[in-house]
């Protein structure tokens, strides 16, 4: 099983979301803001200047199967250009209300293990074969 990260634009949700419903995956999203990413802008609020240096962004986090991985990566990233996806390992998955794992214990030298993969430069990958 893979966990699947991303920060996305607000107005890129609806189309990230339609993708989600296509494949019937279910996410985790969290409001964040986001430091760097964009250059800061000065703004005057009742003639009071004053600099946005966070840009208010949505945090999406997915949990698929490893056989469904590649799959849901292509459809993120068709839904959006300047996102960026932290693909994480899942070791174990325990559901709280049947107090039993969802997945299999690995074996104990199993790491946990992490890659990023920008949009622009996972979708020619994807097309390859």
């Amino acid at each position: 099983m893979k966990k699947i990260e991303a920060i996305i634009h607000p107005q890129n949700w609806e189309r990230t979301r339609a993708a989600l419903e296509t494949m019937h995956l279910s996410a985790t999203l969290r409001e964040v803001k986001t430091f760097g990413r964009t250059p800061p802008r000065r703004e005057v609020y009742r003639g009071s200047p004053y600099t946005l240096d966070t840009t208010p962004e949505i945090e999406m986090t997915v949990f698929v199967q490893d056989e469904r991985l590649e799959s849901a990566l292509a459809a993120f990233c068709k839904t959006t250009s300047d996102s960026e996806f932290l693909v994480t390992s899942v070791e174990r998955l325990v559901d709280a209300r049947e107090q039993k794992s969802a997945l299999p214990a690995m074996a104990p030298r199993t790491l946990t293990t992490t890659h990023a993969v920008s949009a622009p430069q996972f979708l020619p990958a994807m097309t390859r074969g």
